[in-house]
C-alpha cells in the first residue's frame, strides 16, 4: 500500500526513462538517434506554423510572382534528389533582412533581401540545399526532442521532490515546439546541411562552387557586423570560418562542372533589383518612425510609393506615419 501511494509521484522519471528509449534512424544519415518527435506531428508542427511565419517575416512577395515561381522550380529541383521525400514548400518572403529558415516536415521561406545578395542560382541551390537538409535530417525535430527531454527533466525534479500534481509535466510542453522551430542550429547540424547540401547540389547538376562563394559573402558580412544580417540569416544559421573552410575543401574534391545559371538567376531577379531602392526607403522610414522621427518616415513612405506605387506596405508606413 505504501509502495503503491508513492509510484505516483516517480511517474514523471519512470516516464522519462522509458522515453530515452525513442531511438530512430537519421533519414539522411542513416544513424540512430533519440527522436520523441514522430514523423506525423513535426507534419502538423510545420503545416500549422507555415502561415504565421510567413506573415511574421513581412508576407508573400506578391509584387514578383514569378520570382516566387522561378524560387519553386529551383526549389523542386533539389527537393527530387533529397533523402526524404516531403510536402516541400517554397516561398519568398516580402522582407529586406537576409534571411532563410526550413520548418518541419518542408516548408522554407526565403526572404527577398537574401535573394538581393545572391550572385547565381548555384548559389540559391546553396540556399536552397542547406534548408531542405535541415528538413530532411530532421534538425528542427531533434531540438524539439532535446528541449522536450530537459523541460520533462526540470518537471520531473520538482514533481519528484514535492506532493503536487504530475500531469504538469505534460501540459508544460505545450509550447516548447513553437520556442524551438527558430533557435541557432548547432555547430553539428550546420556542417552536415552544408555538407549534404552540396551533395543535393551536385545530384542536381548544378556548379556546387555556389556553396563557396555563398558562405565567402556569409563570413564577409559577418565581419563586418552588418545589423541586417545579424538580425536575420546569422541569428538561426552562424556562420564561421570552419564552414567556408570545409565547403571549400569537399568541393574541391569533386570534378568540375555543372549549371552555374547566372543568367537565368538575373533574368529572374531584374524586376526586384529594380524595386529594390523603393524598399531601401521603406526601410529608412520604418527605422525612422520607430525613432519617433515622424516627418522622415512620412517622406520615405512618399519616396517609395512613387518609385512603386503598389507595393501596401508602402502606404501603410504612410498610415502608421
Amino acid at each position: 500500500l505504501t509502495m503503491s501511494r508513492r509510484l505516483p509521484r516517480f511517474a514523471p522519471v519512470i516516464a522519462l526513462v522509458t522515453l530515452l528509449t525513442a531511438c530512430s534512424t537519421n533519414p539522411v544519415t542513416g544513424e540512430k538517434e533519440l527522436m520523441l518527435v514522430g514523423e506525423g506531428t513535426e507534419l502538423s508542427i510545420g503545416a500549422q506554423q507555415y502561415a504565421p511565419m510567413r506573415q511574421a517575416e513581412g508576407g508573400i512577395y506578391s509584387m514578383d510572382p514569378a520570382l516566387t515561381s522561378y524560387v519553386q522550380q529551383v526549389g523542386n529541383r533539389l527537393a527530387a534528389v533529397s533523402d526524404r521525400k516531403l510536402p516541400y514548400e517554397f516561398s519568398v518572403l516580402n522582407n529586406s533582412i537576409p534571411n532563410a529558415w526550413a520548418l518541419p516536415g518542408g516548408k522554407i521561406g526565403v526572404n527577398r533581401g537574401l535573394l538581393t545578395q545572391l550572385k547565381s542560382e548555384s548559389e540559391l541551390a546553396a540556399v536552397l540545399g542547406h534548408e531542405i537538409v535541415h528538413a530532411a535530417a530532421r534538425h528542427s525535430a531533434q531540438q524539439m526532442s532535446r528541449g522536450m527531454l530537459l523541460q520533462g527533466g526540470l518537471i520531473a525534479a520538482q514533481v519528484a521532490a514535492s506532493d503536487s500534481d504530475y500531469g504538469s509535466i505534460y501540459t508544460a510542453g505545450a509550447g516548447i515546439a513553437a520556442q524551438l522551430l527558430m533557435q541557432r542550429y548547432g555547430r553539428e547540424a550546420e556542417l552536415e546541411a552544408d555538407k549534404v547540401g552540396i551533395d543535393y547540389m551536385r545530384r542536381a547538376g548544378y556548379e556546387a562552387n555556389g556553396a563557396v562563394s555563398l558562405q565567402e559573402t556569409f563570413v564577409r558580412m559577418n565581419d563586418r557586423k552588418d545589423s541586417g544580417w545579424l538580425a536575420g540569416l546569422f541569428a538561426s544559421h552562424p556562420p564561421s570560418q570552419e564552414r567556408l573552410d570545409s565547403n571549400r575543401q569537399r568541393v574541391a574534391k569533386l570534378p568540375p562542372g555543372g549549371d552555374l545559371g547566372v543568367e537565368r538567376f538575373n533574368a529572374a531577379m531584374a524586376q526586384t533589383l529594380r524595386a529594390k531602392p523603393a524598399y531601401d526607403a521603406y526601410d529608412e522610414g520604418r527605422k525612422a518612425l520607430a525613432g519617433k522621427h515622424v516627418d522622415t518616415a512620412h517622406a520615405k513612405a512618399d519616396q517609395a510609393i512613387k518609385l512603386l506605387p503598389g507595393e501596401a506596405h508602402f502606404h501603410a508606413l504612410k498610415g502608421d506615419a
